[in-house]
């Protein structure tokens, strides 16, 4: 018999409360019993359903996620981490191991993938360092920010595909009083690391502290406390990766601040409904290590 779709989208919630607890934890020890109280699903059907959801077991997943977080570091040739700290921050104990793994995830060895990064920049580098002649690099600020409490419904694919989330997500806080509530969007990923199937995304509404979702598919989370490079992007949502690539590979090499490994936060600041996409200015946030 085929799932309804309440039951499907049911699933779905569960297995992403999980998704968030091991990204908020992603250098803990896994206890398979914590997941599956986390789930609310017995221990005995957890991991059967987890990799039905993802397609990839437990240990993959984690696996994955720790090692395109190293990817991540070693594509900014400034950070100047050794790969033996990035070997033990993926959960490998020695050099060796670590290397063996990446070289299977990437298809090179750390090193080369370092090199590489530093003599071959991405295709979307090449494209937005051949239209920065044409548009002024975005403004960028340091700015402190509250930690801020929202209820969000995760996406995972191309980034291009995000409208039908957002419908989704904007239905919902209209119908539940929070339409002129604030909007945040939550990159975890790097399309240059991760696989576009992959690729995660939060569309957020900020929610007072107290309130706790009940319709299936939203989960809350926390967008953390702290100081953030803000890069003000002016245009179509579908530009933001330039804004992204001005604060990231041009604005924090010269800066003399460190990234930290969280995720790039959204800010729009304009309803799409009523402005013109030129117009739109969208806020990109990426957190200053401490």
């Amino acid at each position: 018999m085929a799932l309804r779709e309440s039951t499907r989208e049911d699933y779905a919630a569960r297995i992403a409360r999980v998704e968030r607890f091991l990204e908020k934890n992603l250098d803990d020890e896994v206890d398979p019993s914590i997941l599956a109280r986390t789930a609310h699903l017995s221990l005995h059907h957890f991991h059967r359903i987890f990799r039905a959801q993802l397609g990839e077991t437990i240990m993959q997943h984690l696996r994955r996620l720790r090692l395109e977080r190293a990817a991540r570091r070693l594509r900014n040739a400034d950070d100047g981490a050794r790969l033996l700290d990035l070997a033990m921050e993926a959960g490998y104990e020695s050099h060796e191991a670590f290397t063996r793994a990446f070289q299977a995830r990437f298809g090179v060895a750390p090193s080369a993938y370092r090199d590489a990064a530093a003599s071959e920049p991405s295709p979307r580098l090449v494209a937005w360092q051949a239209q920065r002649i044409e548009r002024p690099s975005a403004p960028v600020s340091v700015r402190s920010f509250d930690a801020l409490h929202v209820v969000c419904m995760r996406h995972r694919g191309s980034y291009a595909t995000v409208g039908e989330t957002w419908g989704r997500m904007l239905a919902w806080a209209g119908a539940h009083g929070f339409g002129g509530a604030p909007l945040y969007g939550i990159c975890p990923d790097d399309p240059d690391v991760t696989e576009e199937a992959r690729l995660r995304f939060d569309a957020a509404v900020v929610v007072p502290e107290a309130f706790v979702p009940t319709t299936a598919g939203l989960a809350i989370t926390e967008i953390p406390a702290g100081t953030y490079a803000v890069g003000l992007h002016v245009g179509p949502y579908h530009r933001l990766h330039e804004t992204y690539l001005d604060v990231i590979g041009r604005w924090f090499p010269e800066s003399g601040y460190e990234l930290a490994t969280d995720a790039v936060v959204e800010h729009y600041l304009d309803d799409p409904s009523c402005t013109p996409e030129a117009d739109l200015r969208t806020e990109v946030r990426v957190r200053i290590a401490e």
